[in-house]
């Protein structure tokens, strides 16, 4: 949409003028008409009231409206306002990426994006027996809560290995795993935010 002052300047211009051409025109303008409007009123009319040039001259005042054009366009004689700079934020890759991942993990946390691949529990033989450490070394090893680390089990966020009662999980895959490589990076953030390499367990 084109700024008021720049329709009040071709107004004054237009104003100074007699021709029908011009009148047309002031009359969009002094409306704010849309460029439908100009359809309906110059071309929607008997073929004996079309006056085409008319129509042209009113269709240009519409499209200046609508800040499709500028204001040399409709009023020669004048000259167009320089375009405003929009203020630009150089980042470097290695910035860039880190803003990615940080909108992405955000994106998660509100539900905006899909859920993490999601894998079913198993069974303890289908692990490697060496690899394998029980509930509470897993909170330790990423630095979460009990209810935290159960909760992503539940969910499948994480692939737990069931023996009886207890769940296990694969160092390794815990290390591959999105949502944990996400929790830690949050907490790094966190960390770099406040400026100590001290961590707090949460649930």
């Amino acid at each position: 949409m084109r700024k008021k002052s720049e329709i009040k300047r071709a107004i004054e211009a237009l104003r100074q003028k007699c021709d029908h051409i011009s009148q047309a025109k002031l009359q969009v303008l002094e409306g704010a008409r849309s460029e439908q409007w100009v359809f309906n009123n110059y071309v929607k009319i008997p073929d004996e009231e079309r006056d085409e040039e008319a129509f042209f001259a009113a269709r240009d005042a519409a499209q200046f409206v609508a800040g499709k054009i500028g204001i040399s366009a409709i009023c020669p004689e004048l000259e167009d306002e320089p375009e405003e700079d929009e203020e630009t934020i150089t980042l470097s890759r290695s910035e860039y990426e880190k803003l990615l991942k940080r909108l992405e993990r955000v994106e998660r946390r509100l539900g905006l994006r899909s859920q993490i691949n999601i894998e079913s529990r198993k069974p303890i033989s289908m692990a490697n027996a060496t690899d394998l450490i029980n509930q509470a070394e897993a909170c330790k090893y990423i630095g979460c809560g009990k209810s935290t680390i159960k909760r992503w089990a539940d969910k499948g966020l994480i692939a737990g290995y069931t023996k009886g009662q207890q769940v296990f999980y694969s160092k390794s895959e815990l290390d591959k795993s999105k949502v944990v490589i996400e929790h830690r990076a949050s907490m790094a953030d966190n960390d770099n935010n406040h400026g100590t390499d001290n961590r707090t367990v949460t649930e």
